[in-house]
Order: C-alpha cells, then sequence, then structure tokens
C-alpha cells in the first residue's frame, strides 16, 4: 500500500473536521465493542496507516505492533506518542508478515482489506499469528452502503482518487473468502456524507436509524471472527 505516500501528510486532517471527527467515532465504537482490548493483550494493527488506532490501543495498555507497507505513513505514526502500552511499528507485506505464528491475542484490520492485492493471502497470515482462541476484527466499507457510493462518484470524477484502488465488500464476500459465518457483525455509519450537518445531528439520525434497522444499509461494517 505504498500508494498511500503521497497522501500522508493530508491523512489524519480529515479526522479533524467534525465530519470525520463523527466517522472516526461511529468506527471507533464498533471496533472496540468487538476487540474490548484488555491491558497486556497483544495486538496486531495491520494496516495501521498513521497509527491512530495503534496508539488508541496502546493508551488502553495493549502491546500493540502496527504494520503498514507505506514508509512515510509509518513515519507520520511514529510521532504520535501514548503514556500506556506499547508501540512498535514494522514496515511489511500484509500477506508475508514478520511474526511468529500464534503469538497475538487479536488482530485489527481497520478500513485495510479494500485496498490489498490478494485479501485471502492477507486473512490467511492474519489468522497464522493469532493464538488459539484469539479474535480478528475487520472493518469494512460496506459496498452497498451511502459511503461506498460516495467513494465511487469520487473516483469518478477524479480517477487519480485513492479509491480508484478500492475494492468494497458485502458480507458474504467475506463469509466466502474465509468459508465460515463470523462469530458477530455490527453495522453503522447510516448517515451519508450528504446528509452530514452537524456531529449532533448525524448521531441522532446514526441512533434512530440503527434501531429502526439495525445492520440495513449501513456504510460501515465491524466484523468479529473467533478462532
Amino acid at each position: 500500500m505504498k500508494r498511500f505516500d503521497r497522501i500522508a501528510a493530508r491523512y489524519d486532517t480529515f479526522c479533524r473536521t467534525p465530519l470525520g471527527q463523527f466517522v472516526d467515532e461511529v468506527e471507533r465504537a464498533l471496533v472496540w465493542e468487538l476487540l474490548a482490548p484488555k491491558p497486556g493483550d497483544t495486538v496486531g494493527d495491520f494496516g495501521c496507516g498513521t497509527g491512530a488506532y495503534t496508539a488508541a490501543l496502546a493508551q488502553a495498555g495493549c502491546e500493540v505492533i502496527g504494520i503498514d507497507e507505506s514508509p512515510v505513513m509509518l513515519a507520520k505514526a511514529r510521532g504520535k506518542s501514548v503514556t500506556g502500552g506499547s508501540m512498535t511499528y514494522l514496515q511489511a507485506d500484509l500477506a508475508d508478515l514478520p511474526l511468529c505464528s500464534s503469538t497475538l491475542d487479536a488482530v485489527l484490520l481497520q478500513v485495510t482489506l479494500e485496498f490489498v492485492a490478494d485479501p485471502t493471502d492477507v486473512l490467511n497470515e492474519a489468522f497464522r499469528v493469532l493464538k488459539p482462541h484469539g479474535k480478528l476484527v475487520l472493518g469494512l466499507i460496506d459496498s452497498s452502503g451511502p459511503w461506498a457510493r460516495h467513494y465511487r462518484e469520487r473516483v469518478e470524477r477524479d480517477p487519480t482518487s485513492i479509491y480508484s484502488h478500492a475494492h468494497f465488500f458485502i458480507l458474504d464476500e467475506i463469509r466466502d473468502l474465509l468459508g465460515a459465518t463470523p462469530t458477530d457483525v455490527r453495522g453503522g455509519l447510516y448517515v451519508g456524507p450528504d446528509e452530514f450537518r452537524t456531529i449532533d445531528d448525524a448521531w441522532a439520525l446514526e441512533r434512530q436509524r440503527s434501531a429502526k434497522e439495525p445492520g440495513v444499509a449501513a456504510g460501515y461494517l465491524a466484523v468479529l471472527y473467533n478462532l
């Protein structure tokens, strides 16, 4: 994913906007529900980018290994500091991890599978490095949701967009890739970017839609697999 080198300088900017803050809050809450990180857990943040989740997991007391192919993104990640846990960053191919088998309590792939060349190889590597009874959490942009539609429209306007390389999944594709039904699935981001006005209004609409039709028309899915 070295193609992310060119956007590393502005990668964190979106999360500092009101819309970006809302997106981050929704996605992170769903990931945390499934990952349930505990102090002392060893966690792999694969496709870690600039280390937002790596730092958050370390702050929660986890021992975190952040891995990404982009040296520029990793340079940004290494600039983040925390007061708890520990962070180690490695530049590596997610389909060929420099980690021993059965070493991690949990692996997170947060909006990462969309950009890899071979999702099956990446998922197999993730499972290889998990301990028995470990957990894999996938954060996915749902192909049928409003955010995938937004990114496809962006590519139509700008073919050089980073999303021109993305493949957005539906849940059935993940089931087929892994040959198994997830342990748990949570949906979120029912509010599309074109509907956003304020964070408070977006959260009110998010809660309303989530309660009415949980999982239907979600823009984002958090998916858990337990070994």
